[in-house]
Parts: structure tokens; sequence; C-alpha cells
């Protein structure tokens, strides 16, 4: 049995409020018919108009969607409470993580039940800072995990080793993940004696104890970028980004009122509609929300004003001035779009481009120090990943 054929079978109308003429015929190419029963590619293809093309408004109604989407209950493993109040489990809890992609060379088997492991990916802080983590059971852990499309190309596509990127960099200048591609990264808390759970968080326990769920990340492959290996500089937009986070998270209200770019938060009912279309009415998905989305470096696409979108924890590094205290940061230098259209390899190094926190329109000048201390510029011999981190951080 599939993932997919354990999914519950929720009613996927969904009631929409009056739209400008114009905004009418994209979206309702996005949502009819059927949007939830619709493939991850066939979805994307058909909401690439609604992303790219609609209002801020229109774009957070989508990324409730793809939020509904990624969301559908399945059943929890045997023995197992799940993470909701029915005792139902996401969706994504039954993709492979990044250790499943890129560590394992067993296939990963997608009608298996979700996992009660924890499978937490390095962290981008203690990468930057030159370290680097695969497990940390008693504080913040960050899973990945991948729809079974970007899974599907990456292991075809032999991305998930040194060696194999080395060699498809031989005949090609530019990785380019198909369209329904989905990316997601949760944010984890242990709960722990002096640490609880707050009031209304989602909580899982997973083998090594306790955790409650702080957010998610979601990124999603729309279409095709005109020229793929222009991937560092173009403002032509390619894939949709959005992260939600826990609505009581300490500084998330003043993070997303004051220095979030774009955001439109929907009313309620709205939110109630769509949830409830996936059959997550009264399961406690209500208590997130996304901090906004994005689809290009800046806004308008002018190289103006840099778009700031990011999530209170799992970019707590890009806050200041303390990191730990978001209720009161001046500054968040947070860009899921120009953070990642730096991941890059050199064929002629065999390197990675370093991680680091762009915001804004990038220039082949662009550089960083690797934790070698040797400056790397983009625009010296760096080939695009297509937005696609894991291949850089994952691949041994």
């Amino acid at each position: 049995m599939t993932t997919f054929a354990k999914l519950a079978a929720p009613a996927a109308c969904l009631l929409v409020p009056a739209l400008p003429l114009a905004a009418q015929t994209s979206y309702q190419t996005c949502i009819t018919p059927g949007w939830l029963e619709k493939s991850d590619a066939d979805f994307a293809a058909a909401c690439a108009d609604l992303a790219f093309n609609g209002s801020l408004e229109e774009r957070q109604r989508l990324a409730w969607m793809f939020f509904a989407r990624v969301n559908r209950l399945l059943d929890a493993p045997e023995g197992n409470d799940g993470m909701t109040p029915s005792g139902k489990v996401p969706l994504w809890m039954a993709w492979p993580t990044d250790p499943d992609t890129f560590h394992s060379a067993r296939p990963f088997d997608f009608g298996a039940p979700p996992r009660t492991d924890m499978e937490p990916s390095a962290e981008k802080k203690d990468i930057v800072a030159g370290r680097v983590t695969t497990a940390d059971p008693d504080g913040a852990n960050e899973e990945v995990t991948r729809n079974q499309i970007s899974y599907d190309y990456l292991i075809a596509k032999g991305l998930t080793t040194k060696l194999d990127v080395a060699a498809y960099f031989e005949d090609h200048d530019y990785v380019d993940m198909p369209v329904g591609t989905i990316e997601l990264k949760a944010s984890w808390l242990q709960v722990a004696d002096g640490s609880p759970a707050p009031e209304g968080a989602l909580t899982y326990d997973f083998d090594s104890g306790t955790y409650w769920w702080r957010g998610l990340h979601i990124m999603v492959k729309m279409a095709p970028l005109p020229d793929p290996g222009d991937t560092f500089y173009s403002e032509d937009p390619s894939w949709f980004w959005t992260t939600f986070e826990f609505n009581a998270n300490p500084g998330v209200a003043h993070v997303r009122e004051t220095l979030i770019t774009q955001r439109a938060p929907l009313p309620g009912g709205q939110i109630a509609e769509i949830l409830a279309a996936a059959g997550l009415g009264g399961e406690g998905f209500d208590r997130y929300a996304p901090n906004g989305t994005q689809i290009r470096f800046t806004e308008n696409g002018t190289g103006a004003v840099p778009v700031v979108l990011g999530h209170t924890d799992m970019e707590d590094f890009a806050g200041g001035p303390n990191t730990a205290q978001p209720q009161y940061w001046t500054g968040f230098q947070a860009s899921c779009h120009a953070c990642h259209a730096t991941a890059a390899y050199n064929p002629a190094s065999g390197s990675f481009f370093p991680f680091s926190v762009p915001v804004g329109a990038l220039h082949p000048g662009y550089n960083v120090a690797d934790k070698a201390g040797i400056v790397q510029y983009l625009g010296q011999g760096f080939k695009p990943l297509d937005f696609m981190w894991p291949i850089a951080f994952q691949a041994r």
C-alpha cells in the first residue's frame, strides 16, 4: 500500500471568496477540480501563474494550500500516539529525510509507516561556524524531508555523493530539479524538565524522546527558469517559498509585523476552510501560520528592495541584536531565495560554495570565506545546484 493510499479522503471542495476578474482564471485553474487529489507535479504546474503573478493575498492562500497538502493525515505507527489530537501523523513524516536520501544505499520505501526515529540534518548555524552535527537530542533539531519527485531525481542523477556530483558536472552546467519538487524542513525542540511544550503546540514521541513542532519550511519548484544556468542572478521566479511557524513562538508576532517584507495574513474563516477541505480541522494546524512568502530576490524583481523571509528558530542566527531574543530584533538578515541561490558547486576545485546569509540580489563578486579561510567568489567557476543546499550539505 502506498503512502497516498493510506491518506484519509476529506472533501476536496474549497469555498473561494470573490476575487478580481484578472485573478479568477489562474486561481480557479490552481484549485479545481480536486486540488487535493492532484499530483505534486500537476498542482505545482497549475498554480505557477498564481504563485508568480498573483497578489500577496493569493500567495498567502497558496502557502496554506501547500501546508494542507503536505500535512494530510496518515495513521500513526503501531504503538505511537501520533502528532494530532486524533492520533494521526502528517504525510511528510513518511517522506525520506536527508539521511534516507544521502546516507543510505537502500531505496526508500514510500509505502512504509511514518518514522519514529529522529533524523536531523546538519544545522546551517553549525556549518557556518565550522562545526557539523547530525544529532543533538537535547536541543533544537531540524529535519529535512522531500517528496518522491525530489528523491527520485537526486538518486537518478547521482547527486548524493561528492564523487557522483563531480561526475554529473562533467556533462552538465547546472542542476534543474523537476517541477513539483517539494523540500521541507521541520524544526523540533525536545520536551524536558524545565522546557515543556507550549500550550497548543503539536508534539510527537520519537524514539529518543518527546519533541514539540516549532514550524515548517516549504519550498516547491513551480516552473523551470528560462535559463537554468542563471540561477544566481535571475529575478525570474521558479521556486515558491514559505515558512510556517508556531504562533506563540517568542517574538514571532514582532518579526512578522515589522521585519518580514511580504505577507498578507488570511482571515481565520478562509484558513479554516482550507484546513477543513484537507481533513485537518480541529487537529491543531491553525495554531501555525506562514511568516510570509517569497518568489525572487527583491520586491517586484527591480533589485531595489530585498525580500526578507525566515523563521525565528531556524534562522535565529540571522536576527539581531541578540539572536536569542527575537522579540527585540531590529534586523533580520534572512532570505530563503537568496540563501538557497548560492547553493553551488565548482567543478574545477571540487568544492561547494560556503554557506552564508545573503539578502537581496547577488552578483558575480559575491563572496564568503570557506572553513579554511579562503575567500570564494560566486562568479569564479561555481555552477548552480538549483537552490538545493541539501546536495552541498549532505553529499559525502
